[in-house]
Formats: structure tokens, C-alpha cells, sequence
């Protein structure tokens, strides 16, 4: 799991956006698509931009809640479920207006834990391959693969162990890449993406080859209003 650190506001309430909405047709087509199923989340933070998650520019998208609660994790403020619901089209909207600044290969979904709310990722994944089909799409999990598979995971919204292996399934199809497995502070690692060696990066298309995930980055932007965003995989010298 990437790291999330926004100064000030740590913790805060999550509000949904004040810009004004985008009026474009590739805007208004997922929005429709995503307010007829009324689907919402609970959002961390939107990074617009990032070098450090994934190949190429991605978008960020940090969900917030996670019962995993791995010892020493990075992103402790995005463990419990609490916040304002922020509906999918609006996470959407997100990455469309930050799609006109650079051309965004992809998105990576974090945490969090994005499968304990698999419902509102699969509907943005869903929106995302038939808005923009050549968008990249990949995730950081703390489950393994084999506890998906099996419905091991726990969700948001009461689903029965079968359920939660179909929605598995139907996220595992449009996914590009995965980061899986716990973090496990005893065995650090230096590979790309992942933080401890028990953590597996698992290709699930033809798109990617190992070759083309970077060594560990750690980012940090200041927006216009001066509130310090850091990202990606702080190593010795840089805060966590």
C-alpha cells in the first residue's frame, strides 16, 4: 500500500467536490451511467497525479475504511469507515477534469482497503472501461488472491460468500494489475510497489510486464491553497 499523508486537515470529514461540473460528453455519460445505480463511497483522498503508483501518470483514488489494520501501517487515518459518502460519478468527474492537465495512463485504487467497499469499485471500474476502455487499471489489496477467490474478505455492504466471489471475479476481469497480500513490517521490501516481501504483485492482463514497474517513488505536491500532499513509498529520510 502507497502512502497518503495530506497536511492540514488529517482526518477531516470528506466533502464532496465545489468545482464546478464538467459539461463535456465523456463527463455526462459516466455520470449518467453511474447516478442510475445511486452508487456511493466512502473517499480518503484524490490524487490527480502520481509517478509512484503504477506505470505512468495515475490518478490516485484512496478509499477510506479498512478492518485489516496491519501492524505499523502507513495509512492509519484511512482505517476506520466514517466520512461523507461521496458518490461514484463524482470520483469519475475527478478523473475526467484531471485527465486535462496530462494524459493519465491509468488509475490506482488504495486505502484503505478497496475491496471492503468492492461494490463502489467495481462500479467505477465499470465506468472506467466504457468511458475510456484504454485506461489502466490497478489496485492495492491487503488480501491474498486465494482469500478472494474464496470470499474470505469482509465487505461494506452485507454480501454472502458467494456474492463476494462473484464480485471478486468481476473485479479480477478488469483489473490490470494487483499489489496483494498484508503488510508485514518484519520483511521489507525494495521491489516495486510493494512494501514487504510477503506481498505479491500479480499481472492480470497483457498490458504490463514486470519490467515496467518502477523502484519505490515517494512524491510530495503542494497545492494552491498550501496543504502538502505525500505519496508513494517514503524510505529512511523522508516522513511517514
Amino acid at each position: 500500500m502507497s502512502a497518503i499523508v495530506s497536511e492540514p486537515g488529517r482526518g477531516r470529514r470528506f466533502d464532496t467536490p465545489d468545482a464546478t461540473p464538467s459539461t463535456g460528453p465523456w463527463q455526462r455519460r459516466s455520470r449518467a451511467i453511474c447516478e442510475m445505480k445511486g452508487v456511493g463511497m466512502l473517499l480518503h483522498a484524490f490524487v490527480p497525479a502520481s509517478r509512484a503508483n503504477g506505470p505512468g501518470l495515475r490518478a490516485v483514488v484512496y478509499f477510506q475504511g479498512c478492518s485489516l489494520h496491519c501492524e505499523k501501517c502507513w495509512n492509519p487515518a484511512t482505517h476506520k469507515f466514517r466520512g461523507v459518502e461521496v458518490p461514484v460519478h463524482e470520483v469519475v468527474q475527478r478523473f475526467e477534469e484531471a485527465s486535462r492537465f496530462g494524459s493519465l495512463e491509468g488509475a490506482t485504487f488504495s486505502g484503505g482497503e478497496p475491496m471492503q467497499q468492492g461494490e463502489a469499485l467495481l462500479e467505477l471500474m465499470r465506468t472506467f472501461r466504457r468511458t475510456a476502455p484504454a485506461v489502466s487499471l490497478g489496485m492495492f489489496t491487503g488480501y491474498t488472491e486465494s482469500e478472494l477467490a474464496c470470499g474470505r474478505f469482509v465487505t461494506r455492504l452485507s454480501a454472502t460468500v458467494e456474492q463476494k466471489c462473484e464480485l471478486w471475479r468481476a473485479v479480477r476481469r478488469r483489473l490490470d494489475f494487483a499489489v496483494m497480500g498484508r503488510y508485514d513490517q518484519t520483511q521489507p521490501s525494495i521491489a516495486p510497489l510493494r512494501t514487504s516481501k510477503n506481498q505479491r504483485l500479480v499481472l492480470f492482463s497483457s498490458r504490463y510486464q514486470e519490467g515496467d514497474f518502477e523502484t519505490q517513488l515517494v512524491e510530495i505536491s503542494i497545492e494552491e491553497s498550501g496543504k502538502s500532499v505525500l505519496t508513494g513509498f517514503p524510505v529512511l529520510g523522508v516522513p511517514a
